[in-house]
């Protein structure tokens, strides 16, 4: 009897070291995987092109972030406007031949998506938005916050000469403006419109917009927007 306690004890304390040491594993691998999505990249300086060209970014405007599975109450009531904004914007920037860029966001790593999968490779929080109008087949997926970092931006950028950015979409405490670093990295000049813009709260997002001018940045209202 004595020994059948001692081999239940042995699987007892077996299991929970198991159970003990995969939740390490798993918080560990959280921290790493948040401290390399949070890395901006340097990149290489753009030429200094002849002509002027411009781009238009829509960023993470997905089904986990505005949409039916979306965990952000303040994006979700905000979002028929927002996306109404944005394919207003994606619309006129298409019928000038300025690129329109959709970049989403989708993780691959199995133990983050085991908390939470929302943004998983596949599922449907990993789409865009069903109310988003695609005006062009030009698409970036990323894995962090900075749509440069590991992604073919670069590539699609200097293959249509641009030099100045438009950036849309969320969150403007976090991917807009870990884009906005990696693109003035590069040395690009860049316009973000306000209207088509969200930050978790109203007084984040007018916080994050102080920071951006102070920063260099153009911010545009939309009545007001000329691309040349």
């Amino acid at each position: 009897m004595a020994k059948n306690k001692g081999i239940i004890k042995k699987i007892v304390f077996g299991i929970i070291g198991t159970i003990i040491l995969f939740i390490i594993i798993v918080f560990v691998n959280l921290i790493i995987f948040e401290k390399n999505g949070s890395i901006i990249s340097t990149g290489k300086p753009i030429e200094n092109f002849a002509e002027h060209h411009s781009a238009l970014l829509v960023i993470d405007i997905q089904e986990a972030t505005t949409g039916d599975v979306s965990m952000y109450p303040f994006f979700q009531k905000n979002s028929d406007d927002l996306i109404k904004t944005i394919n207003q914007l994606a619309e006129s920037f298409k019928g000038q031949n300025i690129p329109v860029i959709y970049v989403r966001s989708e993780i691959n790593n199995p133990l983050v998506n085991l908390l939470n999968a929302s943004y998983a490779k596949g599922s449907p929080g990993a789409k865009n938005d069903k109310r988003l109008k695609i005006v062009s087949d030009l698409e970036v997926v990323k894995k962090g916050k900075d749509s440069f970092r590991n992604t073919g931006l670069d590539s699609i950028l200097s293959g249509n000469r641009v030099n100045e950015i438009y950036i849309v979409g969320l969150d403007a405490a976090e991917c807009v403006n870990a884009t906005v670093e990696a693109a003035q990295n590069r040395n690009y000049r860049v316009n973000l419109i306000d209207e088509a813009i969200l930050s978790k709260s109203k007084e984040m997002k007018d916080s994050m917009m102080v920071i951006f001018k102070d920063k260099g940045v153009n911010v545009i209202k939309v009545n007001s927007l000329i691309v040349e």
